[in-house]
């Protein structure tokens, strides 16, 4: 399980989420990963992150497509 939080603070979600697409790549040391939505409200919204290894963390934006509005979000490790 992650836990999301941004800036302002948003509702972590426990439930899967439904993604269509999940890619993932490297670029030298740099771990890149993208998601996207399909479902309800969550048509098209998307998660573009990079893996930060000195701070176990996932960082980066998440675009709300319905809203057209982004956000920055980093997942930490649930203990």
């Amino acid at each position: 399980m992650l836990r999301v939080s941004s800036t302002p603070p948003m509702q972590t979600n426990p439930r899967p989420l439904p993604f269509a697409r999940a890619e993932a790549s490297r670029d030298s040391k740099t771990i890149k990963l993208f998601f996207e939505l399909r479902a309800g409200g969550y048509n098209g919204s998307t998660y573009t992150l990079t893996y930060d290894p000195l701070n176990d963390v996932l960082e980066g934006v998440y675009f709300q497509a319905v809203a057209q509005q982004k956000f920055d979000v980093h997942f930490t490790r649930a203990e």
